[in-house]
C-alpha cells in the first residue's frame, strides 16, 4: 500500500488540527474532503472553500482522523468499512492507544500514527490556519506495515515542510508525557491551587509568569482528560521524575543551601538553549527507505526532512 504524490485526503474532524491540515492540503492543490459531525463546523469549512462530505468516501487515499481521543476507536471502525483501500492515520498526542484501536478495527496493516508538535490552547475550526502546522516537527510512529513508512513520511515532510521524527509508539508516548502531558498536569495543578486560595490575593497579583505557566490550563477539560488518561502509564513515570526534581528544590530550600540551589539553577540555564533549539547535524540521505528502516534493529529514532527535493537525515538516540 502506498500514497499517490497528490493524494485524496479525507480529514475526519475539522477542529484546530484537522482544520489546519485540510486548509494546508487545499492550499497546495491536494484534493481534500472534510467530514465532521458538527453542522456549524461543516458550514465553516465549506465557507472556507473546502469540500465537505457527509461520510468518508470510498476513494480516499488517506483518511486522517483528527477526532477526540475517546472517539478514535469508533471512527476507525467506520473508516475501515467506508474506505477499504485508504491509509488511515490519526494526529492525536498519544500513539500507543490508537495503534491498539487500529488493530481491533482490522486496520493494523494500513494504519500510521502521526503527531504534529504544534498547536495552541484554542480549539475549533475558527482557529485553524493553513500555516499552523507548517515548519513544525511531526512525529511518525513506526507502523506495523513497514511499506507505509516512506510514503507517509514523504507526504508529511513535503506537505508541511516538516522535520519528521520516526520512532516507536511507546517512545513517542514517553517523550510526549514529559514535554506535553506533564505541563498540562502542572499548569492545571497550579491554576487550581491559586483558584482555591481563600484570599483571592494570588490571582489578583498574577501576571506574566503565572499566565505563561498556566496557558494550557483551565480549558477543554474533556480533551485534556482524554490525553492524560490515554497515556497514564508514561505520564505517571514522567510525573515521578518531575516530583523528584521538585523534591530536590524543596530540600535545598529547607536546608537554606543557596550555593547548591544556584548550582542547580545554573545547570538548567546552561542546558536551556540546547533543549529549546536543539542543533541538528543533518546528513545527506541518498536512500530514504534504508535510513527509515535501519533504526528498527536498535530501537532508536531518526529525524528526516526534505529541502528543495533533497532528503536529509539525522540519528536520534532514544532510550
Amino acid at each position: 500500500m502506498t500514497l499517490p504524490l497528490s493524494p485524496h485526503v479525507v480529514v475526519v474532524g475539522a477542529g484546530l488540527i484537522g482544520g489546519s491540515v485540510a486548509l494546508r492540503c487545499a492550499a497546495l492543490g491536494q484534493r481534500v474532503t472534510v467530514v465532521d459531525p458538527d453542522p456549524a463546523t461543516r458550514t465553516a469549512a465549506a465557507e472556507a472553500g473546502l469540500e465537505v462530505g457527509a461520510r468518508v468516501p470510498a476513494d480516499a487515499d488517506l483518511a486522517l482522523l483528527a477526532v477526540p481521543l475517546d472517539a478514535v476507536a469508533a471512527v476507525m471502525l467506520e473508516v475501515a468499512a467506508a474506505a477499504p483501500d485508504a491509509v488511515v492515520a490519526d494526529v492525536g498526542s498519544v500513539k500507543s492507544a490508537p495503534a491498539a484501536d487500529a488493530g481491533r478495527a482490522g486496520l493494523a496493516d494500513r494504519y500510521v500514527g502521526l503527531h504534529p508538535m504544534a498547536g495552541t490552547e484554542y480549539a475549533g475550526f475558527a482557529h485553524a490556519s493553513a500555516d499552523l502546522l507548517v515548519g513544525a516537527t511531526w512525529a511518525v510512529a513506526r507502523p506495523v506495515a513497514p511499506d507505509l513508512l516512506v510514503p507517509v513520511v514523504a507526504w508529511v515532510a513535503r506537505t508541511f515542510d516538516a522535520s519528521v521524527v520516526v520512532l516507536d509508539a511507546a517512545e513517542h508516548d514517553r517523550a510526549a508525557a514529559l514535554i506535553s502531558h506533564v505541563p498540562h498536569v502542572l499548569a492545571n495543578a497550579l491554576l487550581g491551587v491559586v483558584a482555591d486560595d481563600p484570599t483571592g490575593l494570588p490571582g489578583l497579583l498574577a501576571a506574566g509568569s503565572f499566565r505563561d505557566t498556566t496557558r494550557v490550563a483551565g480549558t477543554h477539560a474533556v480533551r485534556t482528560r482524554n490525553m492524560l488518561a490515554d497515556n497514564a502509564d508514561a505520564l505517571d513515570a514522567a510525573l515521578a521524575r518531575v516530583q523528584d526534581e521538585v523534591a530536590r528544590y524543596r530540600a535545598l530550600l529547607a536546608a537554606r543551601d543557596e550555593e547548591a540551589l544556584l548550582v542547580r539553577l545554573a545547570q538548567v540555564e546552561h542546558a536551556a538553549p540546547d533543549v529549546r533549539a536543539r542543533d541538528v547535524a543533518w546528513l545527506d540521505c541518498p536512500d530514504l527507505d534504508a535510513v527509515l528502516r535501519a533504526p528498527l534493529d536498535d530501537g532508536g529514532a531518526v529525524l528526516v526532512r526534505c529541502v528543495d527535493d533533497v532528503w536529509q537525515w539525522a540519528p536520534v538516540q532514544a532510550s
